[in-house]
Order: structure tokens, then sequence, then C-alpha cells
């Protein structure tokens, strides 16, 4: 019975000897292989986001980078970019390993041919280092033409300190790029995408992401009868919106007219159209909201354009701004509505279940309202 009892320690001994030497083996084993493994997966990464970045000479992982990445469609979302999804992010090093920027893939569901993936790096200093489209279904001579290197060089140098936005004219700014000819929907969805790499860059390296400035007051002159004053507004689908609003003094609006518009036809070139202007008409120089339909006059709401949500939203805060830029100088002050607004976030009351329409450029608006 002693031996039987001696036998099994022995075997005990040996079974726990035999695993403690496997698990140490095994220990160095992976302490060996981690560095390769590392290195494999960084250059395969690497791989598909150097044609964005190519300054760098090496590339190597974020800290916290899956916190970051898992945080990100939310980012994204508070900061009006909708479908579109950080993939991953890469730090870019020069040759002697020292940091230089990141390389940052996003994919956008907006594409006309649905997703849409693309690079874009951008130095620790704040500026685009390059970009590149990395996977797309887009209609061949249309929007495929995003893969197009006169399309693709114009990213570079521009800043990553706002938003960028693009324009049909052919004679881009510094914070806009030339749209893809005949492929709004595509260029749209290219700059939304970039713009999410952007707003992550700036979130997570760039010391917080800047309040862009959607909406300026370019000018404001008196008239007979009241002051007009001319607001642009940089959240149209397809760019600019421009508002001229002429406030008279019993601050009520007078009238409203689009001067210029490139909107689809059925779309948001109903913005044009008397049935949508009229709503304007009667209502207060205070705080105005666009709601799906049944608008209020007395709530000085307006029936938002259907199927064209990018368009109506931009119209409305275009027209908000010029009547608090009148209240504020002319005005005696900005009125409860807008002071309570400035202390919590933005309700989107516009139709969120209609599509947007595809725009083509940028839009000019004139509206005419009475003042106090």
């Amino acid at each position: 019975m002693a031996e039987k009892k001696s036998s099994i320690l022995k075997n005990t001994i040996v079974i726990f000897v035999v695993t403690l030497v496997s698990v140490a083996l095994l220990a160095i084993v992976n302490q060996v292989t981690m560095g390769p493994i590392e290195e494999a997966q960084i250059a395969a990464e690497a791989a598909s986001l150097s044609a964005a970045y190519t300054d760098a000479k090496e590339f190597a992982q974020v800290d916290g980078k899956e916190a970051m990445l898992e945080k990100s469609t939310e980012l994204l979302e508070s900061a009006d970019i909708q479908k579109c999804t950080i993939n991953n992010v890469l730090a870019a090093q020069d040759a002697s390993g020292n940091l230089i920027g990141y390389a940052i893939s996003a994919t956008t569901q907006n594409g006309y041919g649905a997703d849409l993936q693309i690079a874009v790096g951008i130095t620790k200093d704040g500026k685009i280092a390059g970009f590149d489209v990395i996977s797309n279904n887009e209609t061949p001579g249309f929007g495929a033409n995003c893969t197009n290197p006169e399309f693709k060089s114009q990213f570079a140098g521009k800043s990553a300190e706002g938003m960028l936005s693009f324009t049909k004219t052919g004679n881009a700014s510094d914070s806009e790029i030339d749209a893809i000819s005949g492929a709004t929907i595509t260029t749209n969805a290219v700059t939304e995408a970039v713009n999410g790499a952007i707003v992550f860059y700036q979130e997570n390296f760039g010391g917080g992401v800047k309040k862009a400035q959607t909406v300026s007051v370019d000018n404001a002159e008196e008239v007979d009868g009241g002051y007009k004053i001319t607001v642009t507004s940089k959240k149209g689908f397809a760019g600019d919106i421009t508002l001229a609003v002429v406030i008279n003094k019993d601050a009520t609006l007078k009238s409203f007219e689009i001067v210029s518009s490139n909107e689809t036809v059925g779309y948001g070139a109903k913005a044009s159209e008397p049935g949508y202007a009229d709503q304007f008409v009667g209502l207060k120089a205070d705080k105005i909201t666009s709601v799906p339909s049944g608008a209020n006059k007395a709530n000085n709401e307006i029936d938002a354009i259907a199927g064209a949500t990018f368009t109506t939203k931009a119209v409305n805060a275009a027209v908000n701004e010029a009547i608090k830029y009148y209240q504020e100088n002319y005005g005696g002050g900005l009125s409860e509505s807008f002071l309570a607004e400035a202390d919590a976030p933005e309700e989107d009351t516009a139709d969120a279940s209609s599509s947007a329409s595809p725009v083509a450029g940028k839009i000019s608006v004139l509206a005419n309202v009475k003042g106090e």
C-alpha cells in the first residue's frame, strides 16, 4: 500500500515538473515569436495605409488603439458624420523611428456603390500628408475616378484643423477639394470619410475635436426699413449655402427667396418653390424649427423638404444664424430660445427617415425678414 502511494506521489511530481517546464518553454517561445508576429501584423496593416503616407519609412502600433477605434463611431456621429467607421490607425515614423504623424483608414456607407474605404495620412502638426482609396464600388468613368491621381493628390497639404468641403467650380479653396465631374455622391462620400479621419485625429492626437464653424456671417448692411444680413452655411449636402436676410422693424419674416441652386429637381430644388418659401412669411425673427410635417406657424415652424434632409437643415441653420446676428447687433440681444440652444445639443427635427438627395454644387439663398 505504501509502495502504491509512493508511486502515485512520484507520478504527480513528474506531471507537475513536466507541466512547469512546458509552461516555461511556451513562455520563452512566446517571447521569442512575439516580436516577429507583431512586426508581420504591422506590415500587413501598413500595406493598405502606406500609400496615404509616402513620407513614412516605417509604421508602428498606437497605444490604446483598440479603445480609440471602439469609441470612434459615437465620436463621428457626434460630429454629424453618419454611417462612417474608423477601421485602423498606425503611427507613421521617419527612418530614425521618430513619430511624424498618423495613417488612418475609414469606411463610409454613403458611396454611390455602397461601402467606400479610404486612407488619410495626417502629420503630427495637423496637415494632410496624403490620401488614397483602399476599396470602392463606384461607377467606372464617374465615381471610380476617385482613384485617379489628379483627384487624390489635391488632399495633400490641406489642414486637418477643420473640416473639408468640396466645390464644383474648379477653384477649390484651402478647405475645399474639387469635385469629381458627374459624381457628386461619390465626392460627398469621400469628403465625409476624410472628415471622419480628421475628427478621429483631432480627438485622439490633436488636442480635441475642433468645433467646426459651419455657419458664418459674411456681410451686414442697412437697407430701407431694416438690415440685410448675408450668411454662409457649409452644411449643405454638396457644399456652401449662402443666404441674405433682410430684417425690418416688426420682427417677422417678410419673404424668403432662393437666388441660385444646383439641388436635385424634385428634392432639394423644392427649396426654391413658392410652397416652401411662403412658409417663412410672417414667422417671428426668432429661432425657426423644421419639422417633418404639420408645421405650426405659431411655434415658428416650417415643414422640412421631403427627401432633402441636408438641404432643409442647412437652410434652417443659415436663416437662424442671420436672425441671431440681427438680435445681437440690432435687436437688443439673443432671445431665450437661442440662449437655451447654446447650452443644449441641437435637435435634429428634420425628417431623419427621408433620404438625402444628391446635390451638385453651391446654393445661394435670399431671405427677407421684418424686424422690431
